[in-house]
């Protein structure tokens, strides 16, 4: 439980980070500095930036114009926090620090680098569903960054023999996944003529599809498209957008992408008793 509140809580202060790193890129500023208030520019002392909290106890208002805080920030904040939890638990880092704790010594180097692979992979996905709800613009860089972590990730967490052969059987799965995706939403692209979806989506896709492979790709495409309805949904009848409104697509992906990689293999396998038998 110790570890996990470490996580929870350096997850918040990256979080906190990532809020302040989106704004600044679009508002094209230099990441150094003091963190301040987007709406009258106020500097803003430490225990104004505490994550989570400082939102909580300043009534989500900035102590000096009074304008409301997002509610985005401490969203943010907790998503992080709560994500890298579920990455220690999945790449095995919680349980091989607690029993190196417990004088158990079954310390892992690839179990290790696999947790840090699969943090800044999450950080870098978190920053571009942000970034592309924020501005509807998608950040090349950080989306073909991310897909070379993923590679690396995948490289990291190969058992078998380094033998070219093999090592590409182990990939295949994911390149074709990438292929895949990454030529459907081309086509969806092509035939709309970008109105339904951006090129952007098209390198994020593709993306998934290299860091997940089948079937977990199927799980996060398929999560992202009912939550991106839904949402469209809500949001029409709430009249805060038309049929026409454009609604980047980039987060649902994102959220269907962390969804699939946490409880994508149980989800398929409950499917398959389901349907199949």
């Amino acid at each position: 439980m110790f570890l996990k509140i470490i996580l929870f809580v350096f997850g918040l202060c990256l979080g906190s980070f990532i809020n302040a790193l989106q704004y600044r890129i679009q508002i094209g500023k230099k990441n150094t500095g003091r963190s301040f208030c987007p709406k009258c520019k106020h500097q803003l002392a430490w225990y104004e930036n505490v994550p989570l909290l400082s939102w909580i106890m300043l009534g989500a208002r900035c102590r000096y114009c009074h304008k409301p805080i997002s509610i985005q920030y401490p969203l943010i904040e907790l998503g992080v926090g709560l994500i890298f939890v579920g990455v220690g638990l999945k790449t095995g880092f919680i349980q091989m620090a607690n029993d190196y704790i417990l004088g158990i010594n079954n310390f892992s180097f690839i179990s290790f680098v696999s947790f840090l692979l699969l943090a800044v992979i999450s950080t870098c996905l978190i920053l571009t569903a942000l970034h592309d709800a924020k501005t509807k613009y998608v950040l090349s860089p950080i989306v073909y960054t991310t897909a070379f972590l993923a590679l690396c990730w995948l490289v990291v967490n190969y058992l078998g023999s380094w033998t070219i052969a093999e090592l590409g059987n182990y990939l295949l799965s994911n390149i074709s996944a990438m292929i895949f995706f990454g030529l459907i939403f081309f086509l969806i692209y092509f035939v709309s003529r970008g109105k339904w979806m951006g090129a952007g989506d098209i390198e994020i896709a593709a993306m998934i599809g290299l860091f997940l492979g089948w079937p977990n790709s199927l799980v996060a495409f398929y999560f992202a498209f009912i939550i991106g309805a839904v949402f469209g949904l809500v949001k029409i009848l709430a009249k805060k957008a038309r049929m026409k409104s454009e609604i980047p697509f980039g987060p649902f992906l994102i959220a269907g992408t962390f969804f699939a990689l946490f409880f994508g293999e149980q989800l398929f396998s409950f499917y398959a008793k389901l349907f199949l038998g």
